[in-house]
């Protein structure tokens, strides 16, 4: 499945029919349907509230290949950003002094198997690759 959404917080619950209808059609499991629901929405939101993407849509895929699922987000941007470097998370900070930044990456990335990213010809790709149960 393959859908274009508008570049804006408001798509959130678009994106989460597109991704409950992909969950559905393809029998994906409630925990990895509840893991790719956080990935996406932590990407997307990142992509609306940092990105200096030039178009004001971003396509959202999603597709099954046996019992991995891939879930790929891109935009047309000028500026790459690659999510799969270290975060600047400071673990090692009580909670109330740290930074804001980063931690839901963190998170989204512990939780996927696979994540990658890549930039040609002025599209960035972020690829979410989730391994089934069944």
């Amino acid at each position: 499945m393959r859908r274009q959404f508008e570049k804006d917080i408001r798509s959130l619950d678009a994106i989460f029919g597109f991704l409950r209808k992909f969950a559905d059609e393809e029998g994906i499991d409630g925990q990895s349907s509840y893991v790719l629901n956080l990935a996406v929405e932590e990407f997307f939101t990142n992509i609306v509230k940092y990105g200096r993407g030039t178009g004001n849509e971003i396509c959202l895929e999603a597709f099954r290949d046996g019992r991995t699922v891939t879930v790929r987000l891109e935009e047309e941007t000028p500026v790459p950003f690659d999510v799969t470097r270290p975060t600047k998370t400071q673990f090692d900070v009580p909670f109330e002094d740290r930074k804001p930044g980063g931690l839901g990456i963190h998170i989204a990335r512990e939780m996927l198997d696979g994540l990658s990213y890549d930039y040609v010809d002025g599209t960035s790709r972020i690829t979410l690759i989730k391994n089934l149960e069944r």
